[in-house]
């Protein structure tokens, strides 16, 4: 077997197996295994890096290496461009997080839990990407659930983080129904799970002529539901925000640069497997990738809306959050040509910039917190004195997700613009509007964290605690992340290469398009009014903000998606506690009625008794008149008969006459 193939199966095995041994490691020194963690993650890194080159190399045809599992099914690994850029995204995470949480999460309790769910995470989630067919698939997303789950609700004794838990659970659930759904019709049409046989099975139906394609695009919706709530996606995104019970260091790998970036993986998959169909592209060109794109259209402006009116500094980065999910939703929407789409890549592309920008932002407000103990952005304020390298990072995590040239996320946002306004309808005018809107709120409330949090002179509520620069051990990976802001952006020629992409892409073309002119002119109006907002005094949106009105009301109801959640849960509720009264009085109604079949059946027997009586009774006197019958003698006996005879002829004939008289 070749390198690859060993490191394609240590990769995600080695940290499933090594959680299993943290907690017996922490019980013997804490120390010990706070290097064992550091070191796992560390390996994991670098096995994932050895996968690069020889994707790079090839001609972007996907390498398999498997064994049999169950009859008929076998379990291992799918090597191509797209799996190994998932997996090298999820290792470096791994390993800058763990380092980030010796700092974050000293002298917490349950720690060596902390660390066996986020190896256990880690393990998990490149074995998703890894998986060669949709079994081994679906189960490693289940354990990616299991543990989102478990870390948002680590601090147990908090129950505010298990009602976010177990929101967080049911909601994603939503989708694994969906996503299940898919994979049983799948099986049902190719007879297999892998999903080099399903390419094979597709491209064979097509030149035979008999590929069902109305069910295959049944089959589309199912995954898209899989993704729309995995990766908080309208209308299911409101998950994401409860989850920042979770800490700041899960938060920031879970919820910014990996987990929620399982549904984005699970649709550029499928477009790569619907791809070698082009008459299944034609249908899903017609329904399917509309609704992709509208759905991220949709979740970009909400969260960016939402992002801009909430106080608290992880919400701010929640939301921000499942905005740029919309974005990368809106960039696959457009990739209506599969891998030979922008949009395809765009999406790919902005996806890893969004983990860079945004875990960083985690990261940040991580020692933030640690430092004030509040997530309140209204009690903060001066920190740029207090905090000097916190509000560096800080400024270039802005500078990026505000999509400023020349770092990462203007090279990615303007690239998935250029593709959603390149559809040449009524829709996809509407879709570039809110896109170009989305970009602008996006700034919008960037600047307005800086500021609250960094800018003027120090609170009253910071003023009276001393405030202290974070840990060096947490300083370190957010530079390193911050570094990557700054060239992940021109490294976007390379990326397409390792991509194996068809479009031709040129940094240069970010700079002369059509759309860089009214992407920056809305950036800078946006900066002028915020300045203006802050500094000069201008208090007229932030009275409307402050105010109520149908807006402030929309935007604090969450476009109300949660009291319709809540409402529908409600309703289930009564629905079951009418369903118990039904059931207890269904209960009730047979046990009368089983108590009056026992007395029917007790006078039943009764009866039957009686009749049994009577009948020995009856019985016995004919038995006798027998017998006294027997001792008649024969003559007399046919005497008293004639007699008897005679008798009633003679009646009979009396009658006649006297009735004739």
């Amino acid at each position: 077997m070749s390198l690859e193939s060993y490191a394609a199966g240590l990769v995600w095995a080695i940290p499933l197996i090594s959680s299993l041994f943290v907690p017996a490691i922490g019980r013997y020194s804490e120390k010990i295994r706070n290097y064992f963690t550091v070191s796992v993650a560390a390996t994991t890194a670098v096995l994932a890096l050895l996968l690069v080159p020889s994707v790079w190399f090839s001609n972007g045809e996907a390498a398999i290496f498997n064994l049999n599992w169950l009859p008929g099914i076998a379990a291992g690994v799918y090597l191509d461009p797209l799996s190994v850029l998932f997996t090298c995204l999820v290792a470096f995470f791994g390993l800058i997080i763990v380092v980030y949480s010796l700092g974050y999460m000293k002298g917490e309790e349950g720690l060596s839990r902390y660390y066996f769910l986020i190896l256990l995470f880690i393990g998990s989630m490149i074995a998703l990407v890894l998986s060669d067919n949709l079994l081994q698939m679906f189960i490693f997303w289940e354990m990616v659930g299991l543990c989102s789950y478990a870390l948002v609700s680590f601090w147990y004794k908090k129950p505010e983080s298990i009602h976010s838990g177990v929101k967080v659970f049911i909601m994603t659930r939503i989708g694994d129904i969906c996503l299940l759904a898919a994979i049983g019709i799948l099986f049902f049409m190719f007879g297999t799970f892998s999903f080099y046989d399903i390419i094979g099975g597709l491209e064979s139906e097509v030149i035979a002529g008999t590929l069902d394609v109305g069910l295959l695009v049944t089959v589309a919706f199912l995954v898209l539901g899989g993704a729309v709530a995995k990766s908080a996606q309208f209308p299911l995104f409101t998950w994401l925000y409860s989850a920042m019970e979770a800490p700041t260091s899960v938060s920031a790998l879970l919820h910014a640069a990996t987990m929620v970036k399982a549904g984005i993986y699970l649709l550029s998959r499928f477009i790569l497997v619907f791809s070698v169909a082009p008459i299944l592209l034609v249908a899903l060109q017609e329904t399917w990738f509309p609704v992709v794109t509208w759905i991220g259209v949709i979740t970009a402006f909400i969260g960016a809306a939402l992002g801009l009116f909430t106080t608290d500094i992880k919400g701010v980065l929640a939301y921000s959050t499942v905005s740029q999910l919309g974005f990368i939703m809106a960039g696959l929407g457009t990739a209506v040509a599969g891998a030979a789409s922008m949009g395809w890549f765009a999406s790919l592309f902005h996806m890893v910039s969004h983990a860079f920008f945004e875990g960083l932002g985690f990261l940040l407000a991580g020692g933030i917190i640690l430092a004030l103990k509040t997530r309140d952005m209204r009690l903060m304020g001066g920190l740029r004195k207090a905090m000097p390298y916190t509000f560096v990072l800080a400024l270039i995590m802005v500078l990026t997700a505000g999509g400023l040239p020349p770092f990462a996320s203007f090279f990615s946002k303007s690239l998935i613009i250029a593709c959603v306004s390149e559809v040449g309808t009524t829709s996809g005018l509407i879709q570039t509007i809110l896109v170009y809107a989305t970009a602008a709120l996006t700034f919008a409330y960037c600047v307005r964290l800086l500021s609250l949090v960094f800018m003027g002179e120090q609170s009253p509520f910071v003023e009276r605690i001393s405030v202290k620069e974070a840990p060096k051990i947490m300083l370190a990976p957010a530079a390193v992340l911050a570094v990557l802001c700054v060239i992940w952006g021109v490294s976007e020629p390379v990326v397409a290469d390792f991509l194996h992409v068809v479009v031709g892409v040129s940094l240069f073309e970010a700079f002369v398009s059509l759309e860089f002119p009214i992407f920056m002119g809305l950036l800078v109006s946006v900066f002028i009014l915020a300045y203006w907002s802050y500094y000069r005094g201008f208090w007229g949106i932030r009275r409307i903000a402050a105010g109520k009105n149908p807006l402030t009301i929309l935007l604090e109801h969450k476009f109300f998606l949660d009291d319709v959640g809540y409402g529908i849960v409600k309703w289930i509720e009564k629905l079951s506690v009418g369903s118990l009264h039904v059931d207890g009085g269904l209960n009730r109604f047979y046990g009368y009625l089983g108590r009056g079949i026992v007395v029917l059946s007790r006078g039943v027997m009764g009866l039957d008794d009686l009749l049994t009586r009577l009948m020995d009774y009856f019985g016995g006197l004919f038995v006798r008149a027998c017998l006294l019958l027997y001792r008649i003698p024969l003559k007399t006996f046919q005497n008293y008969i004639a007699a008897v005879i005679v008798g009633v002829i003679l009646i009979v004939v009396i009658l006649y006459l006297a009735g004739a008289l």
